[in-house]
């Protein structure tokens, strides 16, 4: 299912992702997202960043917006910003239901705040047509 296009709009490399809402697709993205950010000149620490803050949300995604039969997809939007501050922008989307996330979490539940973390410009966005994760990842450039 997925498409991999790497493109490149106004000079700007950018990765477009589509997998089934699956976690085994976790690892497979973290790998596109290596290897996009390698060609695409993104530094390694920033890298290693993305790949959790993009897992973080798929995860979400797989766990949270689909029911057991469904056959959901997430999609994952990443390209670079070159103009100050150059950074990793950011968009993972499901096409699920938005679910309230339980009063008491355990362990669990800290991949938002994760993402706030690594990220700036962090924004979820809800509607009857899926949830979106934007953000940015800002570097030296």
């Amino acid at each position: 299912m997925n498409d991999g296009r790497t493109l490149s709009q106004g000079g700007r490399p950018r990765l477009r992702l589509r997998h089934r809402a699956d976690p085994v697709e976790l690892g497979r993205i973290r790998r596109q997202i290596a290897g996009w950010a390698q060609r695409s000149g993104v530094p390694e620490d920033v890298t290693m960043d993305l790949q959790l803050a993009v897992g973080e949300a798929v995860a979400n995604g797989v766990e949270h917006a689909y029911g057991a039969d469904d056959e959901g997809t997430v999609e994952v939007d990443v390209e670079v910003r070159d103009q100050p501050p150059a950074a990793v922008v950011v968009r993972v989307a499901d096409h699920g239901t938005w679910r309230t996330a339980p009063t008491v979490t355990g362990y669990r539940g800290r991949g938002l705040l994760m993402i706030e973390r690594l990220a700036q410009q962090v924004q979820v966005l809800c509607s009857p047509g899926g949830t979106e994760v934007c953000f940015e990842i800002r570097y030296p450039g």
